[in-house]
């Protein structure tokens, strides 16, 4: 279905493409926020845990610079859009410093957002930083009071733009505190303002929106509450309208990493804990049946229309450590399944990364009592060398899965792929690594990923139900970690159901409210099944399982692996833009990427003939989603007005409206088209044609011919293995009667 919105652009410069533009100067379109923090780990900053999915959704990248380190010259990076900041008083920075830079950024035309305090304190805004202060928040078009009005009991609020709250008047029974604010220019916008009749001095602007940015107290931004023993947090306002707002993307295409082919992403991963507990299932009473074998036999070989990654833990697969012959068949056996792809779950199984990231494997002997397992042996040297012992956090008993011998960070990335490369069936070969325990690698651990030639997934653990029951829950598409870049897996995984294996073994039954959510009213998140081995250890574990996994198939999906994912999710941070003006793009470096999603894009359609590289679109929830060509390096979008929004638009050249197969290789002719095919399941596809006629759909093995009527939609379910790639071509061989 095809809603109707207004929709409005703001394009660039034209440029030569071939002979469809102009030749003008380029301009790239800039996609990057520098997210300013207080120091500590990113993925435990606001912006990280409650700000970046929403500006991922926007199409936009946080670049995270601790804010007491020296700060990024960004005034000549054309990639650089804007700068947001969440502070909490007083955060110990270099004041001068850090307001010349602030001054310089907005100046320079990067819209700055401020959510929460200055992070200056009160005393040092008196000597030479008040003047720094007043000069960057003029250039805001703001005046902040240092005075806080708490508690402000007889407060009331003007709710300007009612469509920015997620609840009719949120703020009328809490009466948080509120720092003084006021906007001294008419092209802001105040969206919340706090009055008090009897007090008119302590009125304040606690939500403002305008040409150089924003600001919005931290008080009124989010609140967190305490669920079954949980902190949740959850935003009072609409994030994607505020930060749409503030950053004003209107104009920018979106990277969108949940759409391929025209339909929701689908894939699905499995860590190995639990690949050697014995299952409880009735039906395997007496057998010693590991539950890994259950989960081949249940939730693998039955779904050959659904690829899974598979990835061991070494631990339980080596004899010399804890793993047994059984163990190691159960992977040869999953892994020589055509729609399984191969991982590691590393070798020891860290529970927290962070603790072996000083490189000193003495730190754990005084655990190694604790293991249930065998341990390694240090000698009397180490014993009195050692000095002092690892903390482990809160949570945590052991610091990790297995420790036969000495932690080593080589042997849980490299030294995991070269115990398991012997289990590979020909032509297989093990392309991610899937993180263990808190999910949480140092930079290090992460680069030798890359070094390995391999993808790397997990952490997140993105949660959207009656548990967690907000946006603030959804996880942003992965973490910086210092240069390198950790993938979050899309959605959490029985773990947090289950209260880490402990209980409600059947909740993982759940994950369906969480894909419906992330899918309606507007697609943020992939469709994907993350779980582990001990859930073929009980019924009920097994029973939530099976239920996610048929539910997939009710669903119009793209099941992809979950290295493709990893690699679309890169692209989502490398993709540039050129703009070539006349609502015209090139998209250059995307990597795996295969998706561009234009919002507000009802009533827009691409102009085939002006565009390169397209291969469909569809229009969903309001936005226009353009599917583009693997074979082609840099494509050509072209948008063009499409007035008739009700039904896809009609062109002179069959496009894509969606497939179950990922499309590649187009090559369209007068009367027939050319392209690759692979994926998983039928192939199941809607193109749009011409006119109407008869079309006849060949491949090396079969021959199918469709009846296309006046809608010129052909549609069809090709039941044929794409597992590699095989070659299409569709040609009109009959019109249709007059």
């Amino acid at each position: 279905m095809r809603l109707t919105f207004p929709a409005f652009f703001c394009f660039f410069s034209i440029v030569l493409v071939g002979t469809t533009h102009a030749a003008v100067a380029e301009k790239t379109v800039p996609r990057t926020i520098i997210g300013l923090y207080d120091g500590g780990e990113v993925q435990n900053s606001f912006i990280h845990t409650v700000a970046e999915m929403p500006l991922n959704q926007l199409g936009l990248t946080v670049e995270y610079h601790d804010i007491h380190q020296p700060l990024p010259d960004i005034i000549h990076r054309p990639d650089v859009r804007g700068v947001i900041t969440w502070f909490y008083g007083d955060v110990g920075m270099d004041a001068e410093a850090y307001l010349k830079w602030a001054i310089a950024a907005v100046e320079s035309g990067k819209k700055y957002v401020i959510v929460g305090s200055l992070g200056i304190s009160e005393n040092k805004q008196y000597y030479s930083a008040s003047m720094l202060t007043n000069h960057f928040l003029d250039r805001m078009g703001f005046k902040m009071l240092n005075r806080w009005v708490t508690p402000p009991l007889n407060a009331t609020y003007v709710y300007n733009t009612p469509s920015l709250f997620l609840t009719p008047e949120p703020y009328n029974w809490i009466n948080l505190p509120y720092q003084i604010i006021h906007i001294e220019n008419d092209r802001d916008s105040v969206h919340l303002a706090a009055r008090r009749d009897n007090a008119p001095a302590d009125d304040s602007d606690l939500i403002i929106t305008g040409p150089s940015g924003g600001y919005i107290d931290a008080s009124y931004a989010i609140r967190t509450n305490n669920r079954y023993g949980l902190e949740i947090n959850q935003w009072m306002i609409d994030p994607f309208a505020f930060f749409r707002l503030t950053y004003a993307t209107d104009d920018l295409p979106k990277p969108d990493a949940t759409t391929t082919a025209g339909r929701r992403v689908y894939y699905s991963n499995i860590d190995g804990d639990g690949w050697n507990n014995v299952t409880q299932l009735q039906e395997y009473a007496g057998k010693h049946t590991l539950s890994s074998q259950v989960v081949l036999e249940k939730a693998i070989r039955p779904y050959p229309d659904l690829p899974v990654m598979v990835a061991p833990i070494v631990a339980e697969i080596a004899p010399r450590w804890v793993g047994s012959e059984d163990s190691r068949h159960i992977v040869t056996a999953i892994w020589s399944l055509p729609w399984v792809e191969a991982g590691t779950h590393t070798y020891s199984h860290p529970f927290n990364w962070h603790f072996f990231e000083a490189g000193n494997p003495n730190l754990e002997m005084p655990y190694l009592s604790v293991y249930k397992t065998p341990t390694w042996k240090p000698s009397a040297d180490a014993v009195a060398a050692s000095g002092k012992s690892g903390k482990l956090p809160e949570g945590y008993d052991v610091p990790r899965g297995f420790a036969v011998e000495p932690f080593d960070i080589h042997k849980e990335i490299k030294g995991s792929l070269d115990e398991l490369g012997p289990l590979l069936p020909p032509g297989k070969k093990i392309d991610i690594l899937a993180w263990s325990g808190d999910c949480a690698p140092w930079e290090e651990a992460v680069h030798m990923t890359r070094e390995a030639g391999i993808q790397n997934i997990n952490g997140g653990d993105t949660r959207f139900d009656s548990e967690y029951p907000a946006y603030a829950s959804v996880a942003p598409i992965g973490r910086q970690v210092g240069k390198e870049r950790q993938i979050y897996v899309s959605s959490s995984n029985e773990n947090t159901y289950t209260d880490l294996w402990t209980k409600n073994f059947h909740a993982f039954r759940y994950l369906r409210k969480t894909t419906d959510n992330t899918e309606t009213p507007m697609r943020i998140k992939p469709f994907s099944i993350y779980y582990h081995m001990f859930a073929g250890e009980r019924e009920s574990s097994l029973n939530a399982l099976l239920s996610n996994l048929d539910y997939a198939r009710t669903q119009d999906i793209a099941p992809i692996s979950a290295s493709a994912f990893t690699h679309m999710a890169e692209g989502f941070y490398s993709t540039q833009f050129v703009s070539l003006g006349d609502n015209a793009w090139r998209i250059e470096q995307r990597g795996g990427l295969s998706t561009i999603r234009f919002d507000q894009g009802s009533m827009k359609a691409v102009d085939f003939d002006r565009s390169q590289g397209v291969i469909g679109e569809r229009h969903f929830q309001g936005s226009l989603y353009v599917y583009l060509d693997a074979a082609v390096n840099a494509p050509v979008i072209t948008l063009k007005n499409d007035d008739a929004y009700y039904a896809p638009p009609k062109e002179k050249t069959p496009y894509l409206i969606e497939s179950r197969w990922l499309i590649s290789g187009l090559k369209r002719a007068a009367n027939a088209i050319s392209f690759t095919a692979q994926g998983f399941g039928n192939g199941e596809m809607v193109w749009q044609v011409a006119t109407p006629g008869t079309y006849r759909i060949t491949s090396k093995d079969h021959t199918t011919d469709v009846v296309v009527s006046g809608d010129c939609l052909l549609k069809l379910s090709l039941k044929e293995s794409a597992l590699t790639k095989i070659s299409l071509t569709m040609t009109k061989v009959q019109s249709a009667p007059n």
